[in-house]
């Protein structure tokens, strides 16, 4: 079907029988409608609806039988004079909120959230109207996280939330906010392994891998390079301790390891006790300011040249911080795209369209942050509602494998679909959003990146992962 712009018209009437000056015969099923909507051909669609209940049926249009079976072949029925006016909606535009910390890639998840709706609205809009999106920025304070998310929810209004972007973040919001007001939500990067089992009300959702996938591809890659004993610096957080524990329990060699404050100002302690542990590499479960600490002190204390990294320091602002004579060569893994995925190449192009070439080389989580955004649209459009818990209910069947496959350039063929309940199958920018029970994704890939001399960053390898086979 061809895209909608926008609902024009919706009134209610009386089918008489006869020219339409007489009778008193209605139709089965008492008060029927008719709507009228633009469509981007210049044309015009009309279709009728049935009340049911205290609402409206679904649309019939003109080749479906709406008149009782014993009515007259070839004999016309006429409605009571109505008027066309787009105030008989009371359908309300769908708003989704990115929440997110400042810093990093803020400023390109921002965008990549704007180009999202961008997209959706271009597209035809859900339920008929444009989406609104509004952005709120938060800091590392769990407690301002809640307060900012309760905000949104409570004053403006919003239906579904992507974000917040960390783990510490997700698990507060959810206990506060997520499940006590029933908002379906997707982080584009929050990672814990313990959000899998939150008590979320299956209204929490990932777009990217958990930290359970992502620990046993950093102890492979530790042991592919000759290390036996190594020494873990972790984050004291929910993602630090989660991403410590699934590589210490994937990790056969020797281990020590120490953890730090959010908010440490010295790692020189925790140093010296994994390198008197006779420790040969040091991992690092930090955000980028821990590591620019632990690894600045490691090599000034002549206590660790050999680094392995997780994914918050695949950024080419730590190896601007620290040099190349010290990270060239080091090695992480993180989440990654699919190099041969047409939907990645197209949101790829449109960004820069947009915004010109991202500043930031790792996108992993910019690109989620898109991803998440359409599948809470394409959700509300399948469910036709902006209901919190009609929009969870339809989320995993936005990429469950069946119908025709859509990438972001067919997004007005894939809200079309979820408007009519036809089964279809959205490709994701960033990898498959094909959720499990607990909404984490079954379907990406993990990549190895390296620092090079120049201060950039290489994927040097992909690992594809297909948790639902």
């Amino acid at each position: 079907m061809i895209a909608v712009i926008g609902l024009i018209a919706v009134a209610g009437w009386q089918l008489a029988s006869g020219d339409g000056h007489g009778g008193t015969e209605t139709a089965s099923g008492g008060d029927v409608r008719i709507a009228a909507r633009a469509l981007v051909d210049g044309g015009t669609e009309v279709a009728l609806q049935r009340r049911a209940g205290d609402g409206w049926g679904e649309y019939i249009f003109p080749e479906a039988r709406f008149l009782q079976p014993g009515a007259q072949m070839g004999r016309w029925r006429h409605s009571t004079p109505i008027a066309l006016s787009e105030a008989a909606t009371s359908v309300e535009p769908l708003k989704i909120a990115l929440i997110q910390t400042v810093g990093g890639t803020a400023h390109e998840r921002r965008n990549s959230f704007k180009l999202a709706i961008q997209h959706i609205n271009a597209a035809g809009g859900v339920l008929g109207q444009p989406v609104v999106g509004v952005i709120a920025d938060i800091n590392f304070d769990t407690d301002f996280a809640v307060a900012v998310a309760r905000r949104l929810i409570e004053e403006e209004g919003v239906h579904a939330v992507v974000g917040p972007n960390t783990s510490a973040a997700s698990l507060a919001v959810i206990e506060s906010v997520i499940e006590p007001f029933g908002i379906p939500t997707i982080s584009p990067s929050a990672t814990a392994p313990a959000l899998a089992d939150a008590n979320d009300g299956d209204f929490f959702f990932r777009a990217v891998p958990s930290d359970s996938a992502l620990g046993p591809v950093l102890a492979q890659l530790a042991r592919e390079h000759g290390h036996e004993h190594v020494g873990v610096i972790y984050r004291d957080d929910a993602w630090g301790r989660g991403l410590f524990d699934s590589f210490r329990d994937a990790w056969d060699g020797g281990l020590n390891a120490a953890a730090i404050a959010v908010d440490a100002e010295s790692c020189a302690d925790e140093l010296r006790t994994l390198a008197a542990a006779e420790a040969d590499a040091l991992v690092l479960f930090t955000f980028r300011d821990g590591s620019t600490l632990c690894v600045g002190q490691a090599v000034e204390l002549g206590l660790f040249d050999r680094f392995l990294f997780g994914d918050t320091d695949q950024s080419p602002d730590l190896i601007r911080s620290l040099g190349p004579e010290i990270l060239a060569g080091m090695v992480g893994t993180a989440a990654a795209d699919n190099p041969d995925n047409p939907s990645a190449r197209f949101w790829e192009r449109a960004y820069a369209e947009a915004w010109g070439a991202p500043e930031h080389t790792s996108l992993t989580y910019v690109r989620a942050v898109y991803d998440a955004t359409v599948a809470l649209a394409l959700a509300a459009q399948s469910a036709q509602s902006t209901d919190g818990a009609a929009i969870r209910d339809h989320l995993r069947s936005v990429a469950d494998g069946d119908g025709p496959v859509f990438g972001p350039d067919q997004l007005a063929h894939a809200l079309d679909a979820a408007e009519h309940g036809e089964p279809f199958d959205y490709r994701g920018v960033e990898s498959s959003l094909a959720w499990d029970g607990n909404g984490d994704i079954t379907r990406f890939t993990i990549g190895v990146w390296r620092f090079d001399t120049d201060g950039q960053i290489e994927i040097t390898r992909r690992i594809a992962y297909d948790l639902g086979n």
